[in-house]
C-alpha cells in the first residue's frame, strides 16, 4: 500500500502540477466541494467554483450554503499562509481555525453548563452524540487536545514523503473524535489534515464525497478496531484515487485539439 502510494506521490510530483497557473487554487476549490458537500452543502462543484471566483451565487440555493464554503475557503487560505511559516500546532491556533470555519453560520449555543459560541472557535461546553457514539466528556476535551497538540508537534518536523500522509490521517482521525466543538468539526478535521500536507508542501489530500459513506465507516471501523491503519489505509486509497486521476487529466493534454467552426 505505501510503496505503490510513494510509486504514484512520485509520478504526480514529475508532472510538475504546481507550476500550472492556478492549479492549487482549483485544487482547493475542489477540495472545499468536497468537503462541505460531505456535510450536506447543496452546491454542486461548478456552484463552489463559481462563488469562489466570481461571487456569484446559486440561484434558489439556501444562503449557509454559499456562506458554509465561503467560511471553508477562507479558512484554507489561512492555513495555507500558516504553513508556510511553519507554525506549530496549539488549543489558539485550532480555535482560530475553528471561528473561520464557522464565522458566518456558526453562533452562540445555550448549555446547562453555560454559553459557548462556535462562530468564535469555542470549545463545546456540552455533550455531543451522533449516530451511535458519544464523544469525550466536554471536561476532557482541552486535556486531550492539548495531549494532541504535543504529539503531532513533536512528530512534525521528523516525517518525510509517505509518512507525511500518515501523520495527516492520524492528526483527523484524533482531532474528529475528540469533537472539540459544537459544529464544523469534520470541515476543520479535513483541513487540519491537509495542513500537515502544507506543511510539508506536499500534494493535497482529497476525501471525495461520493466515499463518504466508505469515510464514515472507515472512522468507525478504526475505533471499534483500535487500529489506526484502517483509516490510514483509506485516506491512501483516497489519495492514490486523487493521484491517478490528476495524472490521467494531465494525459489528455496530449490529444490532438481541432478548431472548432
Amino acid at each position: 500500500m505505501w510503496i505503490e502510494l510513494e510509486k504514484y506521490r512520485q509520478k504526480y510530483l514529475s508532472l510538475n502540477l504546481k507550476e500550472s497557473i492556478n492549479y492549487e487554487k482549483f485544487s482547493m476549490i475542489s477540495i472545499v466541494y468536497n468537503s462541505t458537500k460531505i456535510e450536506g452543502c447543496s452546491l454542486t462543484e461548478n456552484d463552489t467554483r463559481i462563488l469562489l471566483e466570481n461571487n456569484i451565487t446559486a440561484k434558489g440555493k439556501p444562503l449557509t450554503d454559499h456562506l458554509m464554503v465561503k467560511d471553508h475557503f477562507e479558512a484554507f487560505l489561512f492555513i495555507k499562509n500558516q504553513a508556510a511559516n511553519k507554525r506549530k500546532i496549539s488549543i489558539d491556533f485550532l480555535k482560530e481555525i475553528a471561528a473561520k470555519t464557522m464565522k458566518n453560520t456558526g453562533g452562540i449555543v445555550k448549555t446547562i453548563s453555560g454559553d459557548f459560541d462556535t462562530s468564535k472557535g469555542d470549545l463545546r461546553l456540552a455533550q455531543v452524540y451522533v449516530d451511535k457514539k458519544y464523544f469525550p466528556d466536554l471536561k476532557e476535551v482541552p486535556v486531550l487536545l492539548q495531549t494532541l497538540c504535543e504529539k503531532i508537534n513533536e512528530k512534525i518536523d521528523n516525517v518525510k514523503s509517505v509518512e507525511v500522509v500518515k501523520l495527516a490521517a492520524d492528526l483527523h482521525y484524533n482531532l474528529v473524535n475528540i469533537h472539540p466543538w459544537g459544529d464544523g468539526n469534520g470541515r476543520i478535521s479535513r483541513l487540519m489534515m491537509n495542513y500537515i500536507q502544507l506543511y510539508h508542501n506536499e500534494p493535497l489530500i482529497k476525501i471525495f464525497t461520493e466515499d463518504r459513506a466508505e469515510y464514515i465507516s472507515a472512522l468507525n471501523r478504526t475505533e471499534e478496531e483500535n487500529n489506526l491503519e484502517v483509516f490510514r489505509k483509506f485516506i491512501v486509497s483516497q489519495q492514490m484515487k486523487f493521484y491517478k486521476a490528476e495524472i490521467e487529466k494531465f494525459k489528455g493534454k496530449d490529444k490532438n485539439f481541432t478548431l472548432l467552426f
